[in-house]
Formats: C-alpha cells, structure tokens, sequence
C-alpha cells in the first residue's frame, strides 16, 4: 500500500514538473515577442545645392501587435542633373499681326547656356532649324560666357506644330544636340481649304538602322572682299563649306552656283559648277568664284543660291545675298563768280552742279565761306538730287573792304551708303573803291545858261540836292549794268546747257 502511495506520489510529482516546464516555455515565447533584436543602423542622402549626410536608427521588433515585420533600408534622394546644354531665353519678333500665322515670316532669338563647348577649345557652334513647322534657317552662334546668341532671320511659319526645333552643331566634333521650344504665339489654326481626306496606307515594316550615316554639308561662311561691291568691277567669291558629324565620308561632293532669273550678274571665269570630291565628316573645304556685274546694274542685294551635292549624301540649298553699290559721279560743272566788284556793291555768284551716277544723292546743302565777305555764313538746304539730274544755287557777295576776297562755296551730301562727303569749289574778286563823282556845282560849264537868268542867286542847298541826286543816278546805273552783264552770262550758261 506504501509502495502504491509512492509510485502515484512519484507519478503526480513528475506531471507537476512537466507542466511547471510546460509553463516556463510558454512564458519565455511570450517575452521574445516584445524585447528589441536587433539594432541595425542605415544613412540616408539628401543633395541640393549641397551633400549633407544623416545617419537614422530605425528598430522595429517582430511580431508586434499589428502583426507587421520592420524594414530597415537605405535611401538616398538623387538630383535631377541638369542639361550639358539649354535654352535659357528666346524672343520671336517681326511677324506683323498679334499671333505668328502661316505663311508669315518672324526673325527668332534663342539664348543657349552650354559650358561644355565655351569651355573647349574650338567653342564654335552653328545652329540648324529642325522641324517641319519652320521653313529651314541656319544661324552662327555668338560667344558671350557661357551663352551662344543664334539668329535666325526670315524664318517662314509653316504650320502643322508650334514647337521649334533646332540642332546645335559643334565644330569641336561634339555630337549634335536637338534644343525644342514651343512658341505659344504660333497660330496653328487649320487651313479653311478643306483637303481630301488620304486613303489610309499600309504602314511599312519597320526598317534597320543604315549601316552608316553620312554628314550633312552646308556653306558654313562665304565672303566678296569687303561690306559691299561696285557695279561693273570684278569680284572674288569665296565659299566655306562644312560638314556636320557623322562615321562616313562623302563621296563625289558637288558645288554649284544658281543666279536664277538675276540680270546683270556673270561668271568672269571658270565655271558655274566646282568639284571638290571627298570630304570627311567634321571637315572644312573652300573654294573661290570670280564674278562680275554689269555697269548698268540697279544698287541693291543680288541673291545667289548655292547647290551642294554628293553621290551618297543629302542635297543642300544655301542662299547668299550680295550687296551691290553703283560709283558716286556727283560734281561742280561750273561757277559763276564776279572778277570785280566796287566797295558797298552787291555782286552775285552762281554754281553749277549734276549727278550723273545711277543713285540719288540725299540732303544736299551749300554754304559759302571766305575773306573779306561781308556777309559769311550763308547756307541754303536742297534736298536731294535725283540721277542724271542738274541744278545751280546762287549766293549775293559784299565786300567787308577793299582788296580782295577769297572765299569757297560748300556742297554737302549723303551718297547711296549713307556716308557723309563733300564738294567744294574756290572764288576769288577784286574790291575796288567807289570812285569819287568830281563834280562842281559851281563849274559854269555844269550850269544851265538859262538858269542865271530866270534862277539867279540859288540857294546852297538846292545845289547841294542836284548833286545828291546826280551820285545817285550814277550808282543805280552801274548797279543796273552789272546785273545786265550777270543775266547776259547765266543766259549764255543756259544756251551752252541745251547744246550739250
């Protein structure tokens, strides 16, 4: 019986151990769930303007009472990299209504900021347009800093988009870039026209990438000796092609120059096509025309076009303007000056010019200048004066005293070029005294007979008037004779004008 209690006493003990163990594990589960694991440590980077480091510390036990595992990572926030190259200002101008429409012409700015090419050592980029939208313009870029201004002039809105397109072509050997900007003053509205809708067309398989890609050429400069040429003289053309970038070469390269329907304009040599042959790609060539205008030439721009060709490359058209002047025959054909004139008289003095160029002379005037004139500083404004046209100007000359004057009269003008020149003709006229009336009332040889007999006794003063009025007579005819002898000549001036 003993023995029995002890082996149930034993039986019971031992299942009170086990649940006591039982117990405990339960216990030593339900504190692993909250206490920390583990610590692990991760950074993260923020760049601005600059790189600031800062180290976060995030502990999340497993299991926890939503049921969610912790995640420790690491993130760092990247700056958007700004552009090698970008358009940092633009302005459209020129185009004549409040929007930029089809069919109307606008000279386009654009600003670009690219420090990889001013920095280079050849920091030369030549800009291209690129869009359907816009008829086809090239502009050399200007150096200020790191910014390139390009200028494209009469650039034709074609419609079909309003985003303008243009490729930067570095003469560095860089790799061309596309620039885009959209033009919120471009008037895209669709043609009034309707247009027949086109059958759709089957669209092609896509096609591999050619095996090669040649460059494009285009006339990167030309020059004709200086700001203009004069009609009827020689000139020397001289071209400067380019190619752009590419990994082939063009083969057979053509050269061709097109007058179209100009007048007046020829080769003085050689001939209207030139052979270059090949050129690489990032490469240069120039070559030389010698041309001519004729005599008769209107002053303007004359437009050449220039034709380039290859046998494997792209065709090109680049258009030249030249400006043409005609040679300034402007000139003094003639004056008329008085050779003598006496002391208080009033002499008159007459110029003569023509143009005989093919161009207008603008805002003539006439001063005349000198010595001894008692009347300096006279000027007279004509105007202008058309080709082949002739007139005079006159000027009154006064002596200041006797002797002699030396004087000029001054033309004034403005020729074709807006340049400022002058004419000038010189005069010179001998000034003699009045000369002295020697005459004596008294002398009886002056008396009237009659007038001792019905006048005897006359008063002084009534002798005094009759000699006043005789110097006066006398002065009022030499006046009257001069200016008969100036009319005689202006008029013989005239007959010898017709003749010619």
């Amino acid at each position: 019986m003993k023995q029995s209690i002890k082996r149930i006493s034993a039986v019971l003990a031992m299942a009170m151990a086990l649940s006591a163990f039982s117990a405990f594990s339960v216990f030593a589960e339900g504190e692993s769930t909250s206490a920390p694991v583990s610590v692990s440590q991760s950074t993260s980077v923020v760049q601005e303007t600059s790189v600031s480091q800062d180290t976060s510390v995030a502990v999340q036990a497993e299991g926890d009472s939503n049921g969610e595992e912790g995640d420790n990572s690491t993130s760092e926030v990247i700056p958007t990299p700004q552009p090698e190259a970008y358009i940092s200002n633009y302005t459209v101008s020129g185009y004549p209504g409040n929007h930029y429409s089809r069919g109307e012409k606008a000279t386009i700015v654009m600003t670009v900021v690219d420090e990889a090419a001013a920095n280079s050592a050849n920091p030369k980029i030549t800009a291209r347009t690129n869009t359907p939208a816009f008829s086809q313009s090239t502009a050399e870029g200007v150096q200020s800093g790191n910014q390139y201004t390009f200028t494209f002039t009469d650039v034709d809105y074609v419609g079909g988009g309003t985003d303008f397109s243009f490729e930067l072509i570095y003469e560095n050997g860089s790799p061309i870039t596309v620039l885009t900007q959209n033009f919120s003053m471009c008037d895209d509205s669709p043609d009034p026209t309707p247009v027949p809708t086109p059958e759709p067309t089957a669209v092609p398989a896509p096609t591999e990438k050619p095996e090669y890609d040649y460059p494009k050429i285009l006339v990167k400069d030309f020059s004709f000796g200086g700001n203009s040429v004069e009609a009827g003289k020689e000139f020397t053309l001289q071209l400067t092609l380019f190619t752009t970038s590419g990994n082939a070469n063009l083969q057979d390269v053509m050269v061709g120059l097109n007058f179209g329907e100009l007048k007046g304009v020829s080769l003085a040599s050689g001939s209207m096509n030139t052979y270059v042959g090949e050129m690489a790609p990032n490469s240069t060539k120039t070559i030389s025309y010698k041309i001519i205008t004729d005599a008769t030439i209107e002053p303007g721009a004359i437009s050449i076009n220039v034709n380039l060709t290859s046998k494997n490359g792209e065709a090109a058209t680049s258009p030249i303007s030249i400006p043409v002047t005609q040679p300034e025959r402007f000139d003094i054909t003639n004056m008329e000056a008085p050779e003598t004139i006496m002391m208080g008289e009033e002499g008159y003095l007459s110029v003569t010019f023509v143009n005989k160029g093919k161009s207008a002379i603008n805002n003539l005037s006439a001063e005349i200048q000198g010595e001894n004139l008692a009347n300096p500083g006279q000027s007279q404004f004509l105007g202008n004066i058309a080709a082949g046209t002739e007139n005079s100007v006159d000027f009154s000359v006064m002596a200041a005293a006797e002797g002699t004057i030396n004087g000029k009269v001054i033309l004034s003008y403005e020729d074709a070029k807006g340049e400022v020149k002058t004419l000038e003709k010189e005069f010179s006229c001998t000034v003699e005294p009045m000369p002295e009336m020697d005459f004596d009332p008294m002398d009886p040889g002056m008396m009237d007979p009659t007038m001792t007999d019905t006048a005897p006794g006359m008063p002084i003063w009534g002798w005094a008037l009759i000699v006043v009025g005789v110097v006066a007579v006398v002065v009022v005819v030499v006046v009257v004779v001069k200016k008969k002898q100036k009319a005689k000549k202006l008029a013989q001036l005239e007959d010898e004008d017709e003749d010619i």
